[in-house]
């Protein structure tokens, strides 16, 4: 019998084992050329071994035509590409629509992501939603960009309301009045200003300024959009009137109060109103939730510098040392798992940005930040993260410097177009591009400055507000008198989709 002969078993198990021996290099072999694919390796028409690199692109709307490198492409958006290692000029093209174009570097393994290309409507059509016989006072969008808020003509404690979601915006728009008590003065020179909503998207706390005995003087409100009868005068509530309050954590019923003169950053809430001791010798500062705080401070620090500070619960880390000046620029937020500070102060023409400063501090004091990037702009005024919180832009009229924390890239560039006074800043359309008003008319521009666009016509005195879909531009514009027809001011609505796209 065959398995009881030695020589006939021994090239069984030979060839048994070498069955094993290629089935194990083709297995190694699969998974390294599976790896190198996983890394975009990958072989050319002639031949060649090249690395690929993956690109996801995007529009809105959507679908719309692609052009690489002046060539159809064969899928529209939305779709992934494979490309080859190299430089690439993009091109997306709709029927109806302005040309969004752009230069790619391709790396070989890398993975790019072009979610955020927006195509503009190449005729733009404009409709009014609502007409004022005087320039109403204020204009208030909340965070969720539902609803807009605008003081009636008719008397400071009364706002009109519009719910941006309504099929018709006009229509929508109801009327609310602030309760008698809430106000300590109602006649006289008065004005608003917009401090903060709150994250309820219901609430908006508002700064009234007023006269008193001929003295300019201001108090805090609390103003409810749903049910302006639970509106409140916060700072009789809380018993105090501190030059600043802002919401802690955003929420309506806590708070930050700062007293300039003392220094002094005290806590409160509505259902505790004594303020709570928090901080002192605070030159300026910005909060992020409930429990971090980054500040300047002039305590610690030699004459005529300050110091950055960052305080995490019980904690405080030191971040940097800058020169005292009357203006700090502060700024922090979390994205994709990691916390960025930006810091600076105008007069030395910097913002200091650091990744996860707290975590390198941790257990390490003494040692010395390195910042992911430096902002450079002369005179820098303004600091500000973007809506998706990937973006820390700092500028100063159109001067613009942006650090990007997904790519670790820095961009520094001047736009050339002049902002309109009262404008005091650009402000972020939504987390890629920049708005504000230059000549009279909407601008808006990529995080870098490309693909630059020209839209309606707007006063400078109110930012470009857009609808949460942004399906709509709305701007306030004057109408001159003509014929018995009296002036104006209009608050309009701009369509950003073709008629045939709404």
């Amino acid at each position: 019998m065959d398995f009881l002969d030695p020589k006939k078993q021994r090239k069984q198990t030979i060839r048994v084992f070498v069955g094993y021996g290629l089935i194990t290099v083709a297995l190694i072999m699969t998974t390294i050329v599976l790896l190198y694919q996983a890394y975009g390796f990958g072989l050319d028409k002639h031949g060649q071994v090249i690395q690929n690199g993956l690109v996801f692109m995007a529009s809105q709307p959507d679908p719309a035509k692609i052009y690489m490198n002046g060539k159809l492409y064969k899928d529209q958006t939305d779709t992934r590409m494979v490309l080859p290692a190299g430089q690439y000029k993009f091109e997306l093209t709709r029927d109806g629509y302005r040309t969004w174009q752009r230069a790619i570097t391709v790396e070989g393994g890398s993975v790019e992501h072009f979610d955020y290309p927006f195509l503009f409507p190449t005729k733009l059509t404009t409709t009014t939603t609502k007409r004022y016989t005087t320039q109403p006072g204020n204009i208030l969008q909340s965070p969720d960009r539902r609803w807009l808020l605008a003081q009636s003509t008719e008397s400071l404690a009364t706002f009109d309301v519009f719910d941006l979601d309504a099929k018709e915006v006009a229509t929508s728009a109801k009327q609310i009045t602030l309760p008698g008590n809430v106000l300590t003065a109602t006649s006289g020179t008065q004005s608003w200003q917009l401090q903060e909503w709150s994250t309820d998207n219901r609430r908006v706390l508002l700064k009234h300024l007023y006269q008193k005995d001929k003295q300019d003087t201001f108090e805090y409100v609390l103003l409810d959009r749903q049910e302006p009868t639970q509106s409140i005068n916060l700072t009789t509530t809380l018993g105090t009137n501190p030059t600043h309050i802002e919401l802690r954590d955003k929420k309506y019923d806590q708070y930050y109060l700062y007293d300039q003169t003392a220094a002094t950053l005290t806590t409160a809430t509505l259902k505790e109103p004594a303020p709570q001791a928090y901080l002192d010798h605070v030159l300026a500062f910005k909060s992020h939730g409930s429990k971090v705080m980054l500040y300047a401070t002039d305590q610690g620090a030699v004459q005529g510098r300050a110091v950055i500070r960052v305080r995490d619960g019980d904690k405080t880390y030191t971040i940097r040392q800058v020169a005292s000046g009357s203006q700090y620029l502060l700024d922090l937020t979390e994205y994709s798992g990691s916390w960025y500070v930006a810091a600076g102060v105008s007069s030395e023409d910097k913002v200091y940005v650091y990744q996860d400063p707290v975590a390198a501090l941790s257990g390490k004091p003494n040692d010395v930040l390195v910042p992911v990037s430096i902002l450079k702009v002369p005179g820098a005024n303004y600091l500000q993260f973007s809506d998706n919180a990937r973006f820390i832009a700092a500028e100063n009229a159109d001067h613009f410097a942006l650090y990007d924390a997904e790519n670790d890239k820095s961009y520094g560039y001047q736009t050339k177009l002049p902002l309109d006074v009262p404008q005091a800043h650009a402000t972020w359309m939504d987390g890629h591009r920049l708005t504000y008003v230059s000549k009279g008319r909407v601008v808006v521009f990529d995080f870098d400055s490309a693909n630059k666009q020209t839209l309606s016509a707007a006063n400078p005195a109110f930012a470009p507000l857009f609808a949460r879909n942004y399906k709509f531009l709305y701007t306030i514009d004057a109408q001159a008198a003509s014929g018995t027809s009296p002036a104006q001011t209009l608050l309009n609505s701009t369509s950003l989709l073709t008629p045939q796209d709404q």
